[in-house]
């Protein structure tokens, strides 16, 4: 049975709320190809190179394009299918937007993709979502020229420092997510429960993937490998619910 909140988070309404944000990211990709296009001949590039590129660039989209629809179908089940769309359209991170949702959902005291989820909790969640990366934009307009200075300040010459800085944060933010999960109270696992195998699962699957990257050098591994945990964990979570 659909939950309460998820009937107003795909309703019409929202379809139409959400529409304008996904056709201005669809006007800015034509600007920018135009642009391109007229641009290339006048810098030296033949038209052979344009189409060359224009058609590798494409059949490199495939495979990162794929790894957001899959992973968007989380997204669907938590926030329904206009702000999956809408979210997925302008920042293209399930990886972002999940923890965000789900942060924004537990601040406003409810759980994310739950029956305790109110209408408060999911504006809340959309709300997070939607303002938390524009940091992103800010940064970006702003201090790219300075971004060198920055890094040599933090880690100095040591790329392995900065490498384990954005590295230690990112496990932080996911151990944070996955230990909810597990001890959702003090001394309290509950064995059962469909997160927990999901979790484990996930992890386990991830493990194995990256020790077949590691040995194999497959490419695919880094583009698909968290894809393919969620999946297998997720299947396997259903078993217990």
């Amino acid at each position: 049975m659909e939950l309460e909140y998820l009937k107003t988070a795909n309703s019409p309404l929202l379809w139409i709320a959400c529409i304008p944000a996904v056709v201005l990211v669809i006007v800015q990709a034509f600007m920018f190809a135009k642009r391109a296009w007229v641009t290339g001949p006048k810098i030296g590039v033949t038209k052979h190179q344009m189409v060359e590129g224009a058609r590798s660039a494409a059949i490199a989209s495939l495979g990162p394009s794929l790894v957001i629809v899959i992973g968007a179908v989380s997204l669907l089940a938590s926030v329904g299918g206009p702000v999956a769309w809408m979210r997925l359209a302008y920042i293209g991170s399930v990886m972002y937007e999940l923890p965000a949702a789900d942060r924004a959902a537990t601040a406003a005291g409810s759980t994310l993709g739950t029956n305790n989820m109110t209408m408060e909790a999911f504006a809340n969640a959309v709300w997070i979502m939607c303002v938390c990366c524009l940091g992103w934009i800010i940064i970006s307009a702003l201090f790219t020229d300075k971004m060198g200075v920055l890094r040599d300040k933090v880690a100095g010459d040591s790329q392995a420092a900065l490498g384990a800085i954005a590295v230690g944060g990112g496990l932080g933010a996911f151990s944070y997510q996955c230990f909810t999960r597990i001890l959702p109270g003090v001394n309290k696992i509950d064995f059962g429960s469909a997160q927990l195998w999901a979790i484990i699962t996930g992890f386990i699957v991830m493990c194995a993937l990256n020790v077949y990257g590691h040995k194999t050098k497959a490419k695919w591994v880094a583009q698909f490998g968290m894809t393919i945990a969620m999946i297998v964990g997720m299947l396997v979570g259903t078993c217990f619910m």
